[in-house]
């Protein structure tokens, strides 16, 4: 049976009428919602996606080729700025050297920045159907590196936008060049060929004027940079200094920095999410909704709120049989690819996350350390008793990963975690010794 669609306004035609048929019971539009909660019910709009996770506008700062200098110069620039950015990798045909440093790539993979396919060779992307074998050759290597890179975004080589078939069937998203705002509002006129602005050493202005309006716009921008040396080894490539202004124009602007894989998941799934509707069944809501692409990431966060005109102010929200706790400003962060939710009615909100708590009880597992109590996105910093460091990083998913198997792990290990929004700081230790 398919459910029926109720308007707001319906809801409020029978909040009137069951007032006049009984006028000494005082009917709540909360106690109508609760009684309008029958199987098959749908509420139309009931979820809002936040903006840009919360900010202004949102930038995606990529760059290409595994250049020499990115290394040594770039990501230690992004990293003391708390920054991460996307890397478009080829392993010839480029001067890069990918390979030579495979291992410092997978840390830096592994403390959040993106590892993403530019082809192996640095070649055009040839027509429909040749492409689709050069696109997976190297979507397959990088997805070989580490378990942690999942290649599902592209940038075509030389900007030569072509073969999107083969594209498309490895990638939910592709950057050519060119200069655009894309607008939260809008869909982007095609998903495989995002504009990004193509940097050299006389526009660094211009990207700073492109950032800008992404604040003004509520938009987001991608710019495209090869390598930040100095002198600037080629016409596609700018300084460290000019790279700095960009990062900073970006961070006075409130934007919100992000890999061009966790912007565009968020970017995308928000059309999808704000327009779910509720199913009411006995006790509450249900709500389902479907992949817009089946190469999205295994995960996307999303901050959503809930209407209270839907819901009410007394719920508890669920994602698989988990109690997700509410933001500090209401809002709550779901798993847009768990593709459900689920919405309790009549029963105490339970309070807001805590994203740090005093204290942590971190325990080895197979896939790394999980920090048991701790919510969100942290800092986080790991050192054994040598006081070699093991990792540092933001973690959002609790489980933090570590050079070697925990099996090979010995003696204590030192954590100290930050919470990047109010700069709260835990130190713990566990002890890695079977």
């Amino acid at each position: 049976m398919h459910g029926k669609r109720i308007s707001i306004e319906q809801v409020l035609v029978r909040l009137v009428l069951g007032h006049l048929f009984s006028p000494s019971v005082t009917i709540t539009p909360w106690r109508l919602l609760a009684t309008l909660a029958v199987p098959g019910l749908l509420l139309a709009g009931p979820v809002t996606t936040v903006p840009w996770n919360g900010h202004t506008g949102a930038v995606s700062f990529t760059y290409d080729d595994a250049r020499p200098s990115q290394i040594p110069k770039l990501i230690p620039q992004l990293d003391s700025m708390k920054l991460k950015a996307t890397f478009f990798i080829s392993l010839t045909g480029t001067s890069g050297d990918f390979e030579k440093k495979k291992a410092d790539w997978i840390l830096a993979a592994k403390n959040g920045h993106e590892l993403a396919n530019h082809t192996r060779n640095h070649v055009p992307v040839p027509t429909d159907p040749a492409a689709a074998a050069i696109i997976s050759d190297m979507a397959t290597y990088l997805r070989a590196v580490d378990t942690i890179v999942q290649s599902v975004t592209f940038a075509y080589p030389g900007c030569g936008v072509n073969g999107k078939s083969g594209v498309g069937a490895e990638n939910f998203v592709a950057r050519g060049c060119g200069q655009d705002n894309y607008a939260w509002a809008s869909q982007p006129p095609d998903w495989l060929t995002i504009s990004g602005l193509l940097l050299n050493p006389s526009n660094v202005s211009s990207a700073v004027t492109l950032l800008n309006s992404a604040k003004s716009g509520n938009s987001w921008v991608v710019t495209v940079v090869h390598d930040v040396d100095n002198p600037a080894p080629d016409q596609y490539s700018i300084t460290p200094a000019d790279n700095k202004k960009m990062l900073d124009a970006a961070v006075s602007n409130a934007l919100w920095v992000e890999t061009f894989q966790n912007v565009a998941a968020y970017y995308r799934a928000h059309f999808v999410m704000d327009a779910a509707t509720a199913t009411a069944n006995t006790g509450g809501w249900n709500l389902t909704w479907t992949s817009p692409n089946p190469k999205l990431p295994k995960r996307i966060p999303l901050r959503i709120k809930l209407a209270a005109a839907t819901f009410g102010n007394s719920i508890t929200v669920q994602q698989s049989g988990v109690t997700l706790p509410p933001e500090s400003d209401g809002t709550y962060i779901i798993d847009f690819m768990k593709l459900s939710l689920s919405v309790r009615q009549g029963t105490v909100g339970i309070a807001s996350r805590t994203v740090l708590p005093s204290r942590i009880n971190p325990r080895l597992t197979k896939t790394g350390l999980d920090l048991d109590g701790v919510f969100g996105p942290v800092e986080v910093l790991v050192t054994d008793v040598r006081g070699a460091r093991l990792f540092q990083g933001v973690v959002s998913n609790r489980i933090v990963p570590l050079p070697l198997p925990s099996e090979d792990l010995q003696g204590l290990l030192f954590l100290t975690l930050r919470d990047r929004n109010t700069g709260a700081t835990v130190r713990t230790r566990v002890n890695a010794t079977h």
